[in-house]
């Protein structure tokens, strides 16, 4: 009622991703599988599931926060230590597994088993249809490009782009 910076994003994850979310597990008997995910997705990873990857990690690794990448590793840390992570590190998180994984199967699967073993929101609906959205879900084919296909990307530029993303490392390294 008082209005304010940041009342429409409230209300849009509040109200309709909340929606989604339960609609997608409702409806969709595989929403904890990359069965789930919309056939075109599916295709386009399937499709560059042989292309090559910066790096390869496990699902200990990604859990230990080892990665060469200090925006994903602070991402991981803050989901580990506070149990939640911004929804727009989350879509990063889950875009960097997809990209250094071998397989995007393999990488919903760790993806899934990280959120729901770190995450507020693990096993329940918009924790899956938050992983989901990662790999293509509630999204649109986007321009082609390795390992991803025409599943959307994100890279840390980007995080620069839309907000202070080095000091969101310090924060959460202090």
């Amino acid at each position: 009622e008082k209005g304010g910076r940041g009342v429409d994003a409230f209300l849009e994850e509040l109200i309709v991703r909340r929606e989604l979310s339960l609609n997608f597990v409702h409806y969709n008997e595989s929403y904890d599988r990359f069965d789930g995910l919309p056939f075109w997705a599916r295709k386009t990873l399937a499709a560059h599931q042989d292309d090559g990857r910066p790096a390869i990690y496990t699902e200990e690794e990604l859990a230990a926060a080892a990665t060469y990448d200090p925006y994903w590793n602070a991402a991981q840390r803050e989901m580990a230590i506070t149990g939640k992570m911004h929804g727009y590190m989350r879509m990063y998180w889950g875009k960097k597994i997809l990209e250094w994984s071998a397989a995007p199967e393999e990488a919903f699967r760790t993806a899934l088993a990280l959120n729901n073993a770190y995450e507020l929101d693990g096993r329940d609906p918009n924790g899956f249809a938050g992983v989901a959205w990662c790999f293509g879900k509630h999204d649109r084919p986007w321009g082609e490009r390795a390992v991803f296909g025409n599943v959307r990307y994100m890279n840390d530029a980007g995080l620069r782009r839309k907000f202070d993303a080095d000091r969101y490392v310090s924060r959460i390294a202090a």
